[in-house]
């Protein structure tokens, strides 16, 4: 969106605040404040009002099934075990709302210093794209149940270590299949037969 000044700027983000104003009681500081502060991340990554409500629409998903705290456009908090970064619909990579810099791609601290983040990252595209959730809390259950075919994964957890193996399971709690150790990898996996993933034990 590119309107900078006068009533059509005025008009644009009230339209957004609208459109975000709804996240409900999961987002930090649930108020105008918040609302507007994610209103004007969309409007300085030039997102359209279809973008915001659909990027919105998928944040909301999330929250409802994993919980956390909304507290950038994109992005939850799962309560300090670890967070959601949302991909805009067709998209390959999360934005950078958090920073103020939505033009650009968000940190994947998974990929971009390997070794290092003690995070399990998984990928709902395959090749280490689309939305991503960073798992930081062993025996806690991370749900990856409405992502279907193709994704991929990082174990970026601590080196060799046995016990930092991400597990996943099925619907019916049965084990799907177990990561090797850290650092690992798997560009082009099946989310199908997973509905939660258990990033060590």
């Amino acid at each position: 969106m590119a309107v900078t000044k006068g009533r059509v700027a005025t008009a644009a983000v009230g339209g957004l605040l609208m459109l975000v104003a709804g996240v409900g009681t999961a987002e930090a500081g649930s108020g105008p404040s918040t609302a507007s502060r994610f209103a004007q991340q969309a409007e300085s990554a030039r997102l359209t009002s279809a973008q915001t409500t659909a990027l919105q629409a998928d944040v909301d998903r999330y929250l409802k099934k994993m919980g956390g705290t909304q507290v950038a456009l994109n992005k939850i908090d799962l309560n300090g075990k670890g967070e959601v970064l949302v991909a805009l619909p067709g998209e390959a990579h999360p934005r950078d709302f958090a920073s103020g810099n939505g033009m650009r791609a968000a940190a994947d601290p998974c990929l971009d210093v390997p070794g290092v983040s003690g995070n399990f990252c998984a990928y709902q595209k395959n090749e280490f794209q689309g939305t991503i959730i960073k798992m930081r809390q062993c025996n806690t259950k991370y749900y990856v149940s409405t992502w279907g075919a193709g994704g991929s994964w990082v174990n970026d957890q601590t080196r060799n270590v046995e016990s930092r193996r991400a597990r996943m399971y099925n619907p019916s709690g049965t084990l799907v299949y177990k990561t090797p150790r850290a650092y690992s990898s798997d560009a082009y996996g099946d989310w199908r037969p997973v509905r939660y993933v258990i990033p060590c034990g």
